[in-house]
């Protein structure tokens, strides 16, 4: 895997701090900064590709990197804080560019999106067409258990449990690079669905990028729909062990944290005292994974 796989952003929809809360995370966030602030979620792969292209991708590439050389983006689905149009505009409006285009990958129902950005003008401009006309942007249909090859990486995208704005099932993608390293990038699904589970038993993971969207707050269901909290992950790590996907050897990652009921701090110190059998780490803004993993 390559060096530059950045956590562009660790938060749920609204970030933390939402700009119109003061509850106690929020108001923390505001007095501590740091790790304690997290942008709309998206992740830097490498040079060439990213997952999902959102609400707070221009401001965060001014401080983790332009993307001039931005490639390809996987999109899970089309909720607005994982996809924002008027990224698509920006690269068109660049007076520099590389020639290749932004490849968009949706997959199964969520690329029903694109004869929406086609045919409806109010949506970036009414200029969908002339960007793919000029080579600006390229859409692409993937489709859940079918692997594809994307930027050096054999893709597979299974199905998450979680609906977006086109009532399609969110996308998490199976990565494998070209020496057989895997990384699992399991954001914004609640408890896995059965097909899922299934697609990843035997398969081994070096590295589960995974989602822990409510943290800490509690009474909530043991196996949730669309999203996880603290609990259902440390569960979920034991069913994934169970089933050898994962091992002693896997390195976690938690992100899409909203601002329900846990700091970074807290969720770090929750997860010390679980005693998991395998690493893991809260992630934050700017993290990029260790040059060992």
């Amino acid at each position: 895997m390559t060096k530059n796989r950045i956590f562009y952003g660790t938060g749920a929809a609204e970030g933390i701090p939402d700009p119109f809360c003061r509850c106690p995370v929020c108001e923390n966030a505001r007095k501590v900064g740091g790790k304690e602030i997290r942008h709309r979620t998206m992740f830097r792969v490498n040079e060439e590709l990213c997952i999902d292209l959102g609400a707070d991708a221009a401001s965060q590439a001014t401080v983790l990197g332009d993307l001039i050389g931005l490639h390809h983006v996987l999109y899970t689905h089309t909720h607005e804080d994982h996809f924002c149009p008027m990224m698509l505009q920006m690269r068109g409006m660049a007076t520099h560019r590389e020639e290749e285009p932004l490849h968009l990958y949706w997959t199964d129902r969520a690329y029903d999106i694109v004869p929406f950005l086609r045919n409806d003008t109010p949506v970036i401009k009414g200029n969908t067409r002339q960007l793919e006309e000029k080579g600006v942007i390229q859409f692409h249909q993937l489709h859940f258990g079918q692997e594809t090859n994307i930027a050096g990486f054999r893709v597979l995208p299974l199905r998450g449990n979680h609906i977006g704005s086109l009532g399609e099932n969110s996308a998490n993608y199976l990565l494998t690079d070209a020496n057989g390293k895997t990384l699992y990038y399991g954001l914004d699904t609640g408890w896995y669905l059965p097909d899922t589970f299934q697609a990843l038993k035997g398969r081994h993971l070096d590295i589960l990028i995974t989602e822990c969207t409510f943290g800490l707050t509690p009474n909530m269901d043991r196996h949730p729909d669309g999203h996880l909290h603290a609990f259902a992950l440390v569960e979920l790590l034991n069913v994934l062990r169970d089933q050898g996907t994962i091992d002693e050897t896997t390195q976690v990652f938690a992100t899409h944290i909203c601002h329900w009921t846990s700091t970074h701090q807290q969720l770090v110190e929750y997860f010390k005292k679980q005693d998991l059998f395998c690493p893991l780490t809260v992630a934050w803004d700017g993290m990029q994974l260790p040059e060992d993993v």
